[in-house]
């Protein structure tokens, strides 16, 4: 039962055309691990020097934000450098084209700005998502960010079509956030 167990998942992530899957608890020691092991799985797949940078560049900015934002936090110390945070990330390759997806809890309170955020990045052209970055670039950091607020905007300008998201609603008011970018 065991042994069936496993490679019926197995085979489920193959299904889905996933390279490389992690769902627990990251941090920023755990992304350079996770980080090596992109970069490998792209080398075996001999992918272009160009998408292999974006897909390793989406791949961190997803995780940071996992690390960053999920609503499933433990602290090993004092240090934000020693948060592990609850989520899941994997890459894959369908439709001649790499992805990354993340996974986690947010506050149901979060939820709605979050998804109108991603709304209004999906509704930009090239040109406009262009402009709003630079935007960006030049504004103070949004009052909750951890980074410069534009993390989104980064994995938007790097993906090759709009990006997909949903949420789940879990226990309480939370929600699961999903987010996926082609390469």
């Amino acid at each position: 039962m065991l042994a069936n167990d496993m490679y019926s998942f197995k085979r489920e992530l193959s299904d889905r055309k996933m390279l490389f899957a992690y769902s627990g608890y990251l941090s920023e020691h755990l992304l350079e691990s996770l980080g090596n092991s992109v970069k490998q799985q792209m080398e075996l797949r001999n992918a272009e020097s160009k998408v292999a940078k974006r897909v390793f560049s989406v791949f961190v900015e997803q995780v940071q934000n996992i690390i960053r934002y999920s609503d499933e936090q433990e602290f090993l110390s004092e240090t934000k450098a020693d948060r592990l945070s609850g989520g899941v990330v994997a890459f894959g390759h369908e439709h001649e084209r790499f992805f990354v997806i993340c996974g986690n809890p947010v506050p149901g309170s979060e939820a709605k700005q979050l998804r109108s955020r991603l709304e209004e990045i999906a509704s930009m052209d090239e040109v406009t998502l262009r402009k709003h970055y630079r935007t960006k670039l030049r504004e103070e950091p949004e009052e909750q960010s951890e980074g410069g607020s534009i993390g989104l905007l980064e994995i938007a300008r790097r993906a090759t079509q709009p990006l997909e998201f949903d949420f789940h609603v879990i226990e309480g008011n939370r929600k699961f956030f999903v987010l996926k970018a082609f390469i």
